[in-house]
């Protein structure tokens, strides 16, 4: 019997979250198309002219625009139409421009009034919850300003409660992880915002609640995976999830109160468990309701697009090999590539990688290992997974899905840091008891 109730509240939570998260989509989806007209075309000179994917001067893929993306999103909020906001706001389209791409589409949308000729209801496009109420004062450059702004201000906000709480270790890894994948490129692209926004506005949550219960982080994580679902399209989707978690655990090793190692991968998985289901199921909710007031079936088109992303052949390179490849891509990025696979920066960057924390972790080691840090050596891991198993879409658009690694960054430094830290302080976190002393071992 409480099993059921918990299930309920859990499925309550997730269908709340949803409800409320629609509802805002239905009430910016009504805000008057005349309003937005004016920058919704200043936008559309914005990128008259520009490449679907931009490259700054170095050649870096790590400092890709996504034009390609923006311009479809702000095409999509244009056909959301404010008289009729229910039915437009699922039944999600845009004009594909034919040979000339999708900026002229976009231009022609809104010139010349030519309807929409592509679905794409297999995502929520709930950034339209924000840019469109945005539109009537600014364009598209103001707007990724104000969205970077935000996602900067959540993390300084995130940085500053970890420091209040004593957690330094925490508030610098945030700062370094971040770092590490140039978290100031996302202001290239809307819809590089999303993934970072809600991984931080939760992170916030989590690291005030964590002490509450672990039935609270599991509340949390479903709101996540609706959120993340909601607003992003799949660019580094899991940041929501491990970050928080990582910050979790953070806290708890400094504390002494993570309990035992089965204890803590057992929160662990019920966690990312209730976030997988509640990220799966908002994909779910949208083409099941999409089809219900459209009369079409959009399971169609979004299970082909799934497909595409898990077993596609880019590049002819063929399925096999983009398990190894998509993962080899995204490490490319984050060091800074200039080709898809940059082979000289990937070896460069893990062997600096690898000297550095080798060295420190065989200086500063103790002869005591810490075992609950093996959770951190676990989450590193998952990126890399993620990667390989929607190989096709993360070797096609590594340049924003390798933002993901900044939880394997995180991981790998905070399973040197508790292995030199909690020796060093003789302080474990195993057992029953909040804290146990070591030996000393020098």
């Amino acid at each position: 019997m409480l099993m059921i109730k918990k299930i309920l509240c859990y499925v309550g939570t997730f269908a709340a979250a949803l409800l409320f998260l629609w509802g805002a989509l239905l009430l910016s989806s009504s805000v008057p198309d005349e309003k937005i007209y004016d920058n919704l075309y200043s936008s559309a000179q914005h990128y008259s002219g520009k490449m679907a994917f931009g490259f700054k001067s170095d050649g870096r893929y790590n400092s890709v625009t996504d034009n390609y993306a923006d311009v479809i999103l702000l095409n999509i909020i244009y056909n959301i139409k404010s008289n009729d906001p229910f039915i437009s706001s699922l039944d999600t389209k845009y004009y594909s421009g034919g040979e000339e791409g999708v900026n002229a589409g976009f231009y022609y949308s809104l010139t010349e009034g030519i309807p929409p000729d592509t679905d794409y209801t297999r995502y929520w496009h709930g950034m339209a919850v924000f840019i469109r109420p945005l539109l009537i004062f600014t364009d598209v450059e103001g707007i990724k300003n104000i969205g970077a702004w935000a996602v900067m201000l959540l993390m300084a906000a995130l940085c500053v409660i970890l420091t209040v709480k004593k957690q330094y270790f925490g508030a610098a890894a945030v700062i370094i992880s971040f770092s590490a994948v140039q978290l100031w490129n996302i202001r290239l692209s809307l819809e590089y915002l999303p993934s970072a926004a809600v991984c931080f506005f939760m992170s916030i949550l989590y690291v005030l609640l964590e002490k509450k219960s672990d039935d609270i982080l599991i509340y949390l994580s479903i709101c996540g995976g609706v959120m993340i679902a909601f607003f992003d399209f799949l660019t580094a989707e899991t940041l929501t999830i491990l970050i928080p978690l990582l910050l979790v655990y953070i806290i708890r090793m400094n504390d002494g109160r993570t309990g035992e190692l089965k204890s803590m991968f057992r929160t662990f998985f019920l966690n990312c468990i209730a976030w997988g289901i509640s990220y799966i199921m908002t994909f779910i909710a949208k083409w099941t309701i999409a089809s219900a007031v459209t009369g079409e079936n959009k399971f169609t088109a979004a299970l082909s697009s799934v497909g595409e992303r898990f077993a596609g052949e880019a590049d002819k390179i063929g399925y096999p090999k983009l398990i190894l490849y998509a993962p080899l891509a995204n490490l490319s990025t984050v060091f800074g590539g200039t080709e898809r696979i940059s082979s000289g920066n990937i070896i460069v960057g893990l062997a600096v990688t690898a000297v550095v924390m080798c060295g420190v972790y065989y200086i500063l080691r103790r002869k005591v290992f810490c075992k609950e840090a093996v959770i951190f050596a676990v989450i590193a891991v998952i990126p890399f997974i993620r990667f390989s198993v929607l190989s096709n879409h993360s070797y096609l658009h590594e340049f924003f899905t390798y933002r993901a690694l900044a939880s394997s960054v995180m991981a790998l430094l905070a399973f040197v840091w508790y292995n030199i830290l909690l020796s060093e302080n003789k302080k474990t976190v195993s057992g029953n008891k909040k804290s146990i002393k070591y030996k000393e071992s020098r």
